[in-house]
């Protein structure tokens, strides 16, 4: 038998924050194929070596949930018919603390460990709503530095590395039981 924990993580943070892009190298680092245009609402299996042995599927919300919220109505409503549960799971939200701590609710009824990942960049933009935001009933938070840059090379550089960050973070997640 093994034990594992369900992990949601929610990447907070307005546009050009790297949530799309992060989401991407995620795919191809974990289920082995890319694309070019990201998906919504998908679930994959996951092919990555040491996390396959514990975590089968994964899935990516892929847009913010504010950027579709006419498509799917309240928090409530885009969990029950448009979230895709998996053992690990990624989905995107805007600063709004309202539909965030509803995420939150939302991912622990599903029996999730709720994982906020917070961008430096973002914080530098908003420091206030960020703050406040990382003071809801988290059971997790990590800090991703990715500081402000025009240099989209070092963007794409940044991103290559947050990306084999949490993967190797989730990967010795699996170590422990």
């Amino acid at each position: 038998m093994i034990i594992k924990s369900k992990l949601l993580f929610v990447l907070i943070g307005n546009d050009k924050t790297g949530k799309t892009t992060l989401q991407k190298l995620l795919i191809e680092k974990m289920c082995g194929f890319g694309y070019d245009k990201l998906p919504t609402n998908k679930k994959f299996d996951i092919s990555h070596p040491e996390i396959k042995r514990k975590y089968i599927t994964i899935s990516f919300g892929n847009r913010s949930y504010q950027e579709k919220i006419g498509d799917y109505g309240t928090v409530d409503e885009y969990f029950q018919n448009h979230f895709k549960p998996a053992d690990i799971s990624f989905i995107s939200s805007h600063l709004v603390e309202a539909d965030i701590n509803q995420m939150i609710n939302c991912g622990k009824k599903g029996f999730y460990n709720v994982i906020g990942i917070f961008f430096s960049n973002s914080i530098e933009n908003s420091h206030i709503e960020n703050r406040d935001i990382a003071l809801l009933d988290w059971n997790e938070r990590l800090l991703i530095e990715n500081p402000l840059t025009g240099d989209n090379g070092e963007i794409d550089k940044q991103l290559v590395a947050i990306t084999d960050s949490i993967v190797t973070l989730i990967a010795n997640r699996t170590s422990i039981s």
